[in-house]
């Protein structure tokens, strides 16, 4: 119990932040690039190539934020369910200091069983002026000084903070990005320098391929010492990926973060 209500605590640590949409941006069929930006977030600190933020948008029906800078998700529940913003967790793929300004790549398609949905929709309609608040950041993306190999696991969700993670990577660190998405026209341009193997699903729905999978079981690590594995994808890939990079690349934990970014709903 005391060990809950410190996470509670700590968590309601965690800062949130005003802001509203300047710029909307095309990048993919079913990708936009949202940037955010205003004063507040000049109080913005990053914590990491992985950070990510919980997008609180004003709740259906409504064009109004109904949250301040002093959210937390404690008071979140004791709100009218009515009131309450709706959601999700994105990545920030690029921060701006100098403009407080933050860019978030959103995938439209509402994936099946997603918690994503509300956000999407939202996404879809999105112009500047549009409210936002902002809870965060947190990471997930902590590999040891000793790392020199990483490998990336993900689909559409996960591909920002891939590339990010790429980006973050210094002299004598390589990256091995493996990304599923439906087609070629799904391809986001990666980073200068950086080589992603794209996985086809060809019209089969998100979630329901084991293409990532079975990538990971094709692939070893030169040095498990010096692996690292990152992964940002639907549940159970996540799941499966784990398995293999524990059992059979002999990975211990701390070499591995393998995020559920969303739950296929059968």
């Amino acid at each position: 119990m005391a060990s809950k209500i410190a996470e509670i605590r700590e968590m309601n640590k965690i800062p949130t932040y005003l802001a509203e949409v300047v710029r909307v941006q095309q990048i993919a069929p079913r990708m936009k690039r949202v940037t955010v930006g205003g004063d507040d977030l000049a109080r913005f600190v990053p914590k990491g190539p992985d950070q990510f933020l919980y997008l609180l948008l004003p709740p259906p029906g409504t064009d109004e934020l109904t949250v301040g800078t002093d959210f937390t998700w404690t008071a979140h529940r004791r709100m009218p369910k009515d009131e309450r913003p709706v959601g999700a967790y994105y990545t920030v793929r690029h921060h701006r200091p100098e403009r407080n300004e933050i860019d978030i790549d959103m995938v439209l398609h509402e994936v099946q069983g997603s918690e994503g949905g509300h956000a999407a929709r939202w996404a879809q309609r999105a112009v500047p002026g549009d409210p936002v608040a902002l809870w965060g950041p947190r990471i997930c993306y902590e590999p040891s000084e000793s790392v020199t190999d990483v490998f990336v696991f993900a689909d559409e969700t996960g591909l920002p903070a891939a590339y990010c993670i790429a980006e973050s990577l210094a002299s004598g660190q390589e990256a091995r990005l493996v990304i599923e998405v439906d087609g070629p026209e799904d391809h986001v341009a990666p980073p200068e320098g950086v080589e992603v193997t794209w996985l086809h699903r060809n019209g089969a729905a998100p979630g329901t391929t084991s293409l990532l999978e079975e990538a990971a079981r094709e692939l070893t690590p030169a040095d498990p010492g010096t692996t690292y594995v990152y992964g940002g994808a639907e549940s159970r890939a996540m799941k499966n990926i784990r398995k293999t990079v524990r059992r059979e690349w002999k990975l211990p934990k701390e070499a591995v973060s393998l995020v559920p970014y969303w739950r296929f709903a059968e």
